[in-house]
């Protein structure tokens, strides 16, 4: 289930803090790729996060709408991929909660947990 509380993107009204999520996620898909420039994270769904994200659907999804929906193919693949990139720099899983600065678990917690505990908190970090 993805933390997208509204659609982001072409031809619907994005709420900014959804929209900053999906950018920050573009960003860290593009940054792996070298692709400048970088969005600026503000919230705000111009030509270039519009453009960013046609840009991630041709290549990824290929189903290529304008649009981050809530529970679609852009936003999966855009949280899988942050995860990988993360799960590529982390030793161990408190190594993956130093990385993810998500707080250490309390108890067993497996990878998959994590990452949704640091997707959900990244998210509500935008409000």
């Amino acid at each position: 289930m993805s933390r997208l509380t509204k659609p982001v993107g072409q031809a619907v009204k994005s709420h900014p803090p959804d929209a900053k999520y999906v950018q920050l996620l573009l960003n860290d898909w593009r940054q792996s790729r070298k692709v400048e420039p970088l969005l600026v994270v503000d919230g705000i769904v111009g030509p270039l996060t519009n453009a960013a994200i046609r840009e991630f659907q041709k290549a990824v999804t290929g189903i290529v709408d304008g649009r981050v929906d809530c529970n679609g193919p852009t936003i999966k693949h855009l949280e899988f991929l942050h995860i990988a990139h993360i799960d590529r720099q982390a030793v161990t899983l408190e190594h993956y909660g130093i990385i993810s600065m998500t707080p250490p678990p309390q108890g067993p917690v497996t990878l998959p947990q994590q990452a949704v505990r640091y997707l959900t908190a990244l998210r509500a970090g935008f409000g």
